[in-house]
């Protein structure tokens, strides 16, 4: 079994791009992949697509156990991990390494490969590579990969190996390895075509895959405790699925998965599904028209559904979503307008407690935040968390109606607690907690 790190000095060396490439390549070679992505964000995982979607390990998060235990139950039965990193290689929670690629690295105790974008450099990659290699040596870096390079780099390339360093790849600028990008990042995974023979030839010619495969051979136990719970009922999770909503942790749907069926369906196709209970993730709800669904969910939540969104899905229980100066009715659950911005609004870690009873968590949590909208609510709407993040107001989150919650922050449930409630209703024992 193998398993490596991929990482950037900072953000947008092409580490995505050199890791998407890597993932087509080994594909090839009929091994079973698994990637993995560094970090909170939903949208690089979703380029994976075409293996699976990238499962996020993030520390802050999951804590260092949670990254343990996902890492080996994702790994169960796969050949290689591909970990993606996530900003520079150290760049981590309030100045300081924590939660950083390079923890994750030491978590799993893995090598890393530096992606360098050499355009427009010579020696000074190697002082660069040099300056990381030497910033912390309990990080194993193995060596380096060439991004956007010419024939020139070859000769550098010759330096870096007199020196006893490895050089993995010498990569080209090339159109196939190029994504757009829009406010939140690069565009959806479920919105890119790529020529996925061609990213694996582009990767066979360029970089020494053999060389990776003989740095990387890891040793991983795997926690067999760490089983699916037995479903004692049927209970139906509903949970819509498209390029307007597909911001969810695939760790997230698993826990799901042990206490109900998950039923996915697309609003933008204009599908509804009868179900228990919905879960509505973020996405880019500002971007597209689905008035069938925001009907039908407001018929689920009146009729007092357990309901729980985030950030896009809050948006949609909103009473008015307003964006580039056009206003829409969306279903009004919450007593609560949204107002986007060009202006980003929030980004960053989110510590939450819960400070009222609702239908899905109790005690803390933590999770993440990332919008360029803020919310306006109406002064007698209810909060069920209250956390240290901008949330829908002062800090205070989770808007309650019915039997709804939803809020900004998009929670990890590796750090939260199921409710009494939605135990009881699963017909699960007490002592399951996510």
């Amino acid at each position: 079994m193998h398993a490596f790190v991929i990482s950037g000095i900072h953000s947008g060396t092409g580490k995505t791009s050199i890791s998407l490439a890597i993932t087509a390549a080994m594909m090839k070679r009929n091994l079973k992949v698994q990637p993995f992505k560094v970090g909170p964000d939903f949208i690089d995982p979703s380029h994976y697509s075409f293996c699976e979607w990238a499962v996020n390990l993030d520390a802050f998060m999951m804590g260092e156990d949670g990254v343990r235990r996902s890492f080996s139950k994702w790994m169960n039965l796969k050949d290689v991990g591909i970990i993606e990193g996530v900003m520079g290689l150290f760049d981590g929670y309030k100045l300081s390494t924590f939660s950083s690629t390079s923890h994750i690295a030491r978590i799993l105790n893995l090598p890393v490969i530096l992606v360098l974008n050499v355009r427009a450099m010579s020696l000074s990659a190697l002082a660069m590579f040099e300056g990381f290699r030497n910033f912390d040596r309990n990080v194993r870096i193995a060596g380096v990969i060439f991004n956007n390079a010419t024939e020139f780099h070859l000769k550098l390339k010759r330096v870096f190996e007199e020196k006893g360093y490895r050089v993995f790849g010498v990569v080209p600028r090339s159109k196939i390895l190029e994504t757009e990008s829009r406010h939140l990042g690069l565009h959806l995974g479920l919105e890119v075509e790529r020529d996925i023979k061609a990213l694996a030839e582009l990767a066979e010619e360029h970089i020494d895959l053999d060389g990776i495969l003989e740095i990387s051979e890891v040793q991983i136990e795997f926690d067999e405790a760490d089983e699916e719970l037995d479903r004692n009922g049927d209970l139906r999770i509903g949970i819509p699925f498209d390029q307007a909503f597909s911001f969810y942790y695939r760790d997230n749907l698993e826990i799901l998965k042990s206490i109900g069926k998950l039923v996915f369906f697309s609003p933008l196709k204009g599908e509804k599904v009868d179900c228990d209970i919905y879960y509505i993730g973020g996405g880019y709800p500002e971007l597209y028209e689905f008035p069938g669904f925001v009907r039908f969910i407001k018929k689920e939540a009146l009729d007092e559904k357990p309901i729980y969104a985030e950030c896009g899905g809050m948006m949609v229980l909103a009473r008015k979503l307003e964006s580039k100066g056009k206003k829409r009715r969306m279903a009004g659950v919450l007593d609560i307008d949204v107002i986007f911005t060009d202006k980003l609004q929030a980004l960053g870690y989110v510590r939450g407690e819960v400070i009222k009873e609702n239908p899905f968590f109790e005690s803390v949590f933590r999770g993440h935040e990332f919008h360029y909208s803020y919310a306006v609510p109406d002064s007698d709407v209810r909060f069920a968390f209250k956390t240290d993040g901008n949330g829908i107001a002062d800090g205070f989150d989770g808007a309650l109606a019915y039997n709804t919650l939803a809020g900004y922050t998009h929670i990890h449930f590796y750090s939260a607690n199921l409710s009494t409630y939605l135990r009881e209703k699963a017909q699960i024992s007490d002592k399951t907690s996510f």
